[in-house]
């Protein structure tokens, strides 16, 4: 008696595999067409050949906090081609301090921003120069400012004794080379107690 568990392979007549093959090659043809079309629409709407770069308005964002702190918050006049990557007024709940800050792209596409306080400790100007070490100062329209370094950067420290126009504490903080620097530095220190006026006169200008 034969083993009824034996399994003999399954035989199909050229008609059936004709039948099994023909919803296949639909298939793979639908695909084809469909990559064409998507081709198409492809090269008919490439990508825009378009950078785009974020830029805050620094003087909208500063007539806001001028409402809420007892200073005349920075807005520097810095060199054309400088962008915003933010501006905005924070607390620092861990450090007990209350901070306008501000940070630019420059135009050689380095990093140069700065924090402003009337309530800064030295928890938090440690905090904002990464504990860097001090390597020794640098006079600005007659205010000195300690430089810290760490690495590619800079720091700035106008503590709030040596600010004789509102006794605020700025710490900048750079990456940018020194031509940079300096053009970010004089503007920034020109703009202590500058008074932030309702409307920005220098875009009034340009338009």
């Amino acid at each position: 008696m034969g083993d009824v568990n034996d399994e003999r392979p399954v035989q199909i007549t050229p008609a059936q595999a004709q039948r099994l093959r023909t919803p296949m090659m639909g298939m793979v043809l639908t695909m084809v067409v469909l990559s064409g079309i998507l081709a198409v629409f492809w090269f008919m709407n490439p990508e825009p050949d378009v950078t785009y770069s974020r830029d805050e308005d620094v003087h909208e964002a500063a007539v806001w906090t001028d409402g809420v702190t007892d200073y005349s918050p920075i807005a520097a006049n810095v060199p054309e081609g400088w962008t915003a990557n933010y501006a905005r007024w924070e607390t620092r709940a861990e450090h007990g301090v209350d901070v306008w800050e501000v940070g630019y792209t420059t135009d050689a596409v380095n990093f140069l921003g700065f924090a402003q306080s009337d309530n800064a400790n030295p928890s938090w100007v440690n905090a904002e120069t990464q504990m860097a070490p001090a390597t020794g100062s640098v006079t600005v329209e007659d205010l000195r400012l300690e430089v810290r370094e760490a690495g590619d950067r800079r720091y700035f420290v106008l503590e709030s004794e040596e600010n004789t126009l509102d006794g605020t504490t700025v710490v900048i903080t750079t990456d940018a080379q020194d031509t940079e620097v300096e053009a970010g530095l004089e503007a920034i220190v020109e703009a202590i107690d500058r008074e932030v006026p309702e409307h920005d006169d220098a875009q009034n200008n340009d338009d």
